[in-house]
């Protein structure tokens, strides 16, 4: 049972009545009208999905009532009727919309097949015509997400010829789509790049994604620096087509970069230089040169050239990440032996653990320990380790520094995926292995990977005696990583933190 509504239109009630019995044992519900004002008036209340419309009728013929339903009811389907010998009319008729005809007299079983056939193709036009209104529909979508593109992008064929641009690409490229149509890449992307390093080109060749490539594009009489991405344009067998670039604009991160740049030499000048100023006076105070200083007042001034101190060391760490960040910090490296390095160190902090009634132990191996590092950058990473120990260990607390030689493969089974990729740590070669323990409030599970990241500090330890800039734990992971060296911490919270490190007893291959 098929179940599609009919609507039988003839005068000739014998030949309606036939038709009606035929197509209801076929399956079909039908409705029986004597002309076509009966037939409008019928469709006007209900829905049908073909219609068998005779040619001629009194009142209004079919040709009439075809012109209706095409302009009333454009997804009816019409199959006309009309009487043997006038087919030219039938023609006719189909000329102006309807989907087939029948002659009288019909066999029955040519008459289903015509009503089944035209009722499918009517199904088939119908689903046609929304698919290509979704189609239509999905393109103008993607027309205004690519016009909308903050980005350039050019789409190419697998000759590296243009297929399309966006606006924004034509906008800063200044050009039309149009015009540069089947132009070839490289003739369109003025890039100081050689042509087959283009991103579009890079991916027309090697068939993979060329991600983050930064050259200058010069367009429109001026130099832009931009930052573009290429991935394949596939088919849908798979085939590849062509290439789709995106290329960004970084003039604005450009001149944020100065900016920062201009900041950064801003710190080591307009700040140092006042701060430098006040501990010589302070200083010239404390010495008694203006005047006699009592006990109490020698106390705050202390602590005046204390933090003033503080402050340029802050300073200065800033610059320092600043510096490995842009590239351009250079490292000394030579071989030091570690047991005076690290006497050196914890001597400068020993009067300060035991004015906070901390107990600092160094613990090394009986054999020699020769390290290739900067000492300046060790000596201060250390220092900044052993700063935050003290900072965040309570009264009564403890802080060891411990040291052990380590073969390749036993220090890589030491670093935790969390931190760095598995297979990270060579196993060839050796490691100096370096624990920071102290007994203070520990670290949260949540801050453990990203403490070592500018500017964070974990909630309980800014709880802590001292505050800090989350500055000192970012250069020690830049200072670990210009050595070829690896930094992590193990802690849980109320249970104190293991800061460890891994240095390579033989220097790195290249140090910038």
């Amino acid at each position: 049972m098929t179940g599609e509504r009919i609507l039988i239109v003839d005068d000739e009630a014998d030949i309606a009545l036939i038709l009606k019995l035929q197509l209801e044992d076929a399956g079909y519900r039908t409705v029986r009208v004597r002309d076509g004002v009966e037939a409008l008036e019928a469709l006007a209340r209900d829905p049908f999905d073909l219609i068998l419309l005779d040619i001629r009728m009194p009142r209004m013929d079919g040709i009439e009532v075809l012109e209706r339903i095409r302009r009333d009811y454009p997804d009816l389907v019409a199959v006309m009727m009309t009487a043997h010998g006038s087919e030219d009319i039938a023609v006719e008729a189909m000329k102006k919309g309807a989907t087939d005809y029948i002659s009288k007299p019909f066999s029955s079983d040519d008459m289903k097949k015509r009503v089944e056939r035209a009722i499918q193709y009517n199904r088939t036009r119908i689903e046609n015509e929304r698919l290509q209104r979704e189609v239509e529909e999905e393109r103008r979508k993607m027309e205004a997400i690519l016009r909308g593109m903050a980005d350039m992008l050019i789409a190419v064929d697998r000759q590296g010829l243009v297929m399309t641009v966006n606006r924004k690409a034509e906008e800063l490229l200044g050009v039309s789509a149009d015009a540069v149509h089947t132009l070839p890449v490289e003739e369109l992307l003025a890039a100081d790049l050689p042509p087959e390093r283009l991103p579009s080109r890079v991916v027309l060749a090697t068939g993979e994604p060329c991600l983050d490539v930064a050259y200058t594009l010069r367009a429109a009489g001026r130099a832009i620096p931009v930052l573009a991405s290429a991935a394949p344009l596939v088919g849908a067998e798979g085939e590849m087509l062509g290439s789709v670039e995106i290329i960004r604009d970084i003039s604005a991160l450009k001149a944020l970069e100065q900016e920062r740049e201009d900041f950064v030499s801003m710190l080591s000048h307009d700040l140092k230089t006042p701060i430098t100023a006040i501990v010589g006076s302070v200083d010239l105070v404390r010495e008694g040169r203006l005047g006699k200083v009592t006990a109490e007042q020698r106390s705050y001034l202390d602590s005046a050239i204390e933090s003033c101190t503080e402050m340029v060391e802050m300073i200065d760490t800033l610059l320092d990440v600043h510096k490995f960040e842009a590239g351009r910090m250079a490292l000394a490296l030579r071989d030091e032996e570690l047991a005076p390095l690290l006497g050196r160190v914890m001597a400068r902090f020993e009067p300060v653990a035991r004015r906070e009634g901390l107990t600092l132990r160094l613990t090394l191996p009986q054999e020699k320990i020769v390290v290739p590092v900067d000492r300046n950058k060790f000596v201060r990473l250390m220092g900044n380790l052993l700063s935050n120990a003290i900072k965040f260990t309570d009264e009564g607390g403890e802080i060891e520094v411990s040291a052990a030689a380590l073969g390749g493969s036993e220090a890589a089974r030491l670093v935790p995926p969390a931190f760095y990729p598995a297979g990270s740590v060579s196993p060839a070669g050796g490691y100096l292995h370096l624990a920071v323990r102290d007994t203070g409030v520990g670290i949260q599970d949540d801050v453990l990977v990203t403490i070592f990241d500018r500017f964070v500090q974990a909630k309980n330890r800014r709880q802590g005696k001292v505050s800090g800039s989350g500055l000192g734990l970012a250069f020690c992971r830049k200072v670990s990583d210009a050595h070829g060296g690896y930094i992590w911490v193990e802690s849980e919270p109320g249970k104190g933190s293991i800061f460890r490190m891994l240095f390579p007893l033989a220097a790195p291959g290249s140090v910038t």
